[in-house]
């Protein structure tokens, strides 16, 4: 109401829209159809069974799998992750290439959006395969590692 209101009184009009897939209403291409599932479980032992069936069974240009966490993972379309939508905002969007891209995660999910960047950062809480492949490790979540990350790079 307050929104509508201050339109009003502005002469502002609304040019909201559904726009269904957003890469697709940005870029003029065709949409990649993209399905997510995520399974969760409270007892771990369950997800890793799963996964590990789940990768057994599909290749990574089948299905990208990945695990945030022990108690839950994703499925999704294998060009469909991180890594794939920074580049897309970097590359189509801002006209910026790799080494011009910061990242920052915490997880197995992050992957990809850290090897692609020019600077990848892992969190300080971040599982060691994570820390592995990023350039810089940041403190953890709890000693404000994303703002330690900004000052150290973008903030000199």
């Amino acid at each position: 109401a307050r929104i509508e209101s201050k339109m009003r009184r502005t002469g502002k009009t609304s040019r909201a829209g559904l726009v269904g897939d957003l890469a697709s209403f940005l870029t003029g291409q065709p949409a990649i159809e993209t399905t997510k599932l995520l399974a969760l479980s409270s007892e771990p032992a369950v997800v890793t069974d799963l996964l590990m069936r789940l990768q057994q069974a599909y290749s990574p240009q089948e299905l990208y799998l990945t695990q945030s966490v022990e108690t839950f993972f994703e499925a999704t379309h294998p060009l469909s992750n991180k890594g794939a939508a920074v580049q897309f905002l970097a590359e189509t969007l801002l006209a910026l290439q790799a080494d011009q891209v910061m990242t920052i995660g915490d997880n197995f999910n992050d992957l990809e959006m850290i090897q692609y960047a020019g600077i990848g950062v892992a969190m300080g809480d971040a599982p060691s395969g994570v820390k592995a492949i990023a350039n810089w490790v940041a403190p953890s979540v709890e000693e404000d590692g994303v703002a330690a990350a900004i000052n150290h790079f973008l903030l000199p």
